[in-house]
């Protein structure tokens, strides 16, 4: 039993790193974004962690085990579905802020514990239910007076809620997949890479602008490509092999506090009576959806 516990609480303190580095990508992009393009960013971030990862394999290999994974065609499934989130995400955020950002593309929590449930079997307790509950009402309170009404600006939502539709679908069906904690995560790093690149020619190819870049917006490049992309993923699969995936959507709450507490305290925003209340709530949500184990 005592070993049981110490499993879960590693597999949840793994989620909890994965979903605080997390927590800074929209910050972070939204540095990148004001010096090049949606896609050229993309490509770049995980162009990093890539060579890094090519960089080791010859040394690092055996151990490793990397190119085994990359013959599964379930971890190219994941890939996939990982390079379409990453692809509008980016693209929404362009269209809005890093705060809609932080909002909208981390809805996973709402919708993860349906696919688990429609996919896995797994059942929802009546603390998972209050979670979820307590955490869609905090994230209505909290992005609703945040949602732009233009056209550019819905229309960048709508991709960002579709970001969190294609995150939720990553969770559950590694779920029902696994692919290695180590070894998958760097197999999947690498396949994003290899698919954002012809991404990046067809929609119009590198930004001139990446040459020019300040040491600001490649130093946010290279924190979003090693921190939030390698150590990141790799966290997040190694607790997600341990803990249930309606346990970690409730967890990706973790990243929108640490996304508005950067906005606050960086960026100079201001948060309502109300967006204070989904915070509360939001918190209250994260503490409950844990204690239930």
């Amino acid at each position: 039993m005592a070993s049981g516990h110490g499993n879960y609480t590693r597999g949840i303190s793994y989620v909890l790193l994965a979903d605080l580095l997390w927590g800074t990508v929209f910050f972070a992009s939204q540095i990148g974004l004001t010096y090049i393009g949606p896609y050229s960013l993309l490509f770049l971030r995980f162009g990093v962690a890539s060579a890094v990862i090519i960089a080791a394999m010859p040394f690092m290999e055996k151990r490793l085990r990397i190119l085994p994974e990359l013959r599964k065609g379930w971890v190219w499934v994941f890939g996939l579905l990982y390079t379409l989130g990453f692809v509008l995400q980016y693209v929404g955020q362009d269209m809005t802020t890093a705060s809609e950002a932080t909002l909208l593309a981390n809805l996973s929590p709402i919708i993860i514990p349906i696919f688990a449930y429609a996919v896995l079997k797994e059942k929802v307790g009546t603390f998972q239910k209050l979670a979820i509950a307590m955490g869609l009402a905090g994230l209505l309170l909290v992005a609703s007076p945040r949602l732009s009404v233009g056209l550019s600006g819905a229309t960048g939502n709508l991709l960002l809620f579709l970001t969190s539709v294609f995150y939720a679908l990553f969770t559950v069906l590694n779920k029902r997949a696994p692919v290695g904690a180590l070894s998958g995560s760097l197999a999947i790093i690498l396949i994003v890479t290899t698919i954002s690149l012809p991404i990046v020619v067809v929609m119009g190819g590198f930004d001139a602008a990446i040459i020019s870049m300040p040491p600001a917006a490649w130093g946010a490049v290279m924190f979003l490509g090693i921190a939030c992309t390698l150590v990141a993923l790799t966290s997040y699969l190694k607790g997600l092999s341990i803990v249930p995936a309606s346990q970690a959507g409730i967890l990706f709450l973790v990243q929108i506090l640490v996304g508005l507490l950067l906005s606050t305290m960086v960026l100079g925003e201001t948060m309502s009576p109300g967006q204070t209340a989904g915070a509360v709530l939001t918190v209250a949500a994260l503490f409950i959806g844990i204690l239930r184990r």
